[in-house]
Formats: structure tokens, C-alpha cells, sequence
């Protein structure tokens, strides 16, 4: 409903505008061609943005958020001997293979892929999940 609201708004808009750009007083068609240029502006800012986040990427944005995750990674799992838990060892590997793997991708095409890009977050979303388990069972437990 709502979005057939929306549509219906902005469809309205766009028609008012077109209206005033060519059949409006001299002052509606001033307004109607400002509104036409900052919305040019607006495309070609995006198309811009666009295009300097593509060439982050491939001059290697995403190595240094793998590389943070390295290091985490070499944290937690100084951090999970200490706790003498083989199995947050294990998952610590096992989100450092996922790691490598992006990093092997990165590597192939000098860019990351959407779906590389989600896996990436959820690698994020994964690891700060096992440092939430880790932090809990370094707390010693509450009094009775």
C-alpha cells in the first residue's frame, strides 16, 4: 500500500514537473529547470560514487580489512589457549580458512564480488559472535 502510495507521489511530481518545465509561467519553468539540473547533478554524483568505490576495490580496499582479520584471528586464538578450549581453537581455524579463501578470491580478480562481499560480512558478523561466546567464558561465573 504504502509503496503504491509512494510511487504514485513521485509519478505525480515528475508529471507536474514536466508540465511546468513546458507549459508553465516563465517563474514555474525557472523553477521546474532547477529541479531538472539538481536532479542531473544528483545522477551524475551517484554514477561518480559509483565508480570511486569500484576503484577502491581494486586498489585493494577489502586486503586491509582481511589483513585486520588476521591479526584478530592470531588474538583469539592466544586468547582461546589461555581458556584451554579446543573447540573455540577450531572455530577460530575454521573462520580463518573462510578468510583465506576471500583473500584468494581478491587475489583472482583484483575485485570482490557481491556474493564475496557477503561472505565477508558475515565472516565479520561470525567472528564478533565468537568473541561474544570467548568474552563470556572468560567471566568468571556468579556467585550462588
Amino acid at each position: 500500500m504504502f509503496r503504491t502510495l509512494f510511487k504514485l507521489g513521485l509519478l505525480l511530481v515528475i508529471g507536474l514537473v514536466a508540465y511546468n518545465y513546458f507549459y508553465g509561467t516563465p517563474e514555474e519553468r525557472e523553477q521546474s529547470r532547477a529541479i531538472v539540473d539538481k536532479a542531473r547533478d544528483l545522477g551524475k554524483d551517484a554514477w561518480d560514487l559509483l565508480r570511486s568505490e569500484r576503484e577502491k576495490v581494486s586498489d585493494g580496499k577489502y586486503d586491509e580489512a582481511l589483513s585486520r582479520l588476521e591479526s584478530l584471528y592470531t588474538d583469539l586464538k592466544g586468547s582461546a589457549a589461555k581458556l584451554n578450549n579446543t573447540d573455540l581453537d577450531r572455530e577460530i581455524s575454521r573462520l580463518d580458512d573462510r578468510r583465506r579463501a576471500l583473500v584468494d578470491a581478491l587475489n583472482d580478480d583484483n575485485e570482490l564480488s557481491r556474493s564475496a562481499r557477503r561472505k565477508l560480512e558475515e565472516l565479520t558478523a561470525d567472528t564478533e559472535a565468537l568473541m561474544h561466546e570467548m568474552e563470556a567464558k572468560s567471566q568468571p561465573a556468579a556467585p550462588y
